[in-house]
């Protein structure tokens, strides 16, 4: 089957992407976000981007532009009075000694349901249930999930399986590609491709037919990998000069916007910083 998935993907059309564009946190929030997240109001820069605004964004931000110039205004209260923080971590244990009941019981911990639209927030709502890395990590992730999977196929959690490649390929058919997670934040990039990899793990479970049904999805994200983002983005495929006689081109990971991450931005902008200083130091 495999011999002929490429000759399939080539006859198989693609249209134009029907999701509107994803406006992240920097964007929605403007000053309040860099204000938030350069003050370091939580210790981890990943807290505010999570969170969920308790009303309308244009109404919190308005809200903080008359408020801010008060000088008894607190930037901390003034968040957790408008933005509902993302759950903390909790610790998992379980009464079991054994360890792959151990681990059966963390299914259930991890799975999330599928989502719903929450105006104002980072997460990018899937239509299918999902595992999650737990912790701090509270949306899918892409290259770990294909670990995931090997798992729930262990498990024989089929339907599980299934949830997740059906998630990715809708990724794929909204945005064009699979990003490093279900996060606005995270559509400027993406993770090693196992796209490939997770549709073979689920067709080892339910047959060939599975390479038909995600073979639009595949062909997508190898044009991914192999175009520009845009006329002004870095291309992802580079040429290897190893050989005059031959081309080599090689697809390289990097990140499409050259700002601060959103989840790590306190952090991106101090190193920004410290090397511009190191910099003119040598100069």
């Amino acid at each position: 089957m495999l011999r002929y998935l490429w000759i399939i993907l080539f006859l198989v059309p693609i249209h134009g992407f029907t999701q509107e564009p994803v406006e992240t946190p920097d964007k929605v929030y403007g000053e309040l976000f860099r204000a938030v997240q350069l003050s370091r109001v939580f210790p981890d820069s990943k807290t505010f981007p999570d969170c969920i605004p308790l009303r309308s964004p244009s109404d919190i931000l308005n809200s903080y532009r008359q408020e801010m110039p008060d000088s008894g205004f607190n930037l901390k209260r003034f968040v957790l009075r408008n933005f509902r923080l993302p759950p903390e971590p909790k610790p998992f244990t379980s009464p079991a000694k054994d360890l792959l009941q151990h681990i059966s019981g963390l299914w259930e911990v991890l799975n999330r349901r599928a989502d719903s639209v929450v105006e104002g927030s980072s997460l990018i709502p899937l239509p299918h249930a999902y595992i999650v890395p737990g912790g701090r990590f509270r949306e899918i992730y892409y290259w770990d999930s294909y670990f995931t999977m090997l798992g729930l196929k262990e498990a024989h959690r089929y339907e599980q399986m299934e949830n997740m490649v059906k998630n990715f390929a809708w990724l794929i058919r909204e945005f064009g590609h699979i990003p490093n997670g279900n996060r606005s934040y995270y559509l400027s990039r993406s993770q090693p491709p196992f796209f490939a990899s997770m549709v073979s793990l689920l067709a080892s479970v339910l047959g060939e037919q599975v390479y038909l049904d995600y073979s639009k999805e595949l062909w997508i994200e190898m044009k991914y990998w192999n175009e520009p983002a845009s006329d002004t983005a870095a291309p992802r495929q580079v040429l290897l000069d190893i050989n005059a006689a031959e081309n080599y081109y090689l697809s390289r990971y990097h990140d499409d916007l050259d700002i601060p991450r959103q989840e790590s931005y306190a952090e991106d902008f101090e190193t920004a910083n410290t090397a511009v200083r190191q910099f003119l130091q040598v100069v």
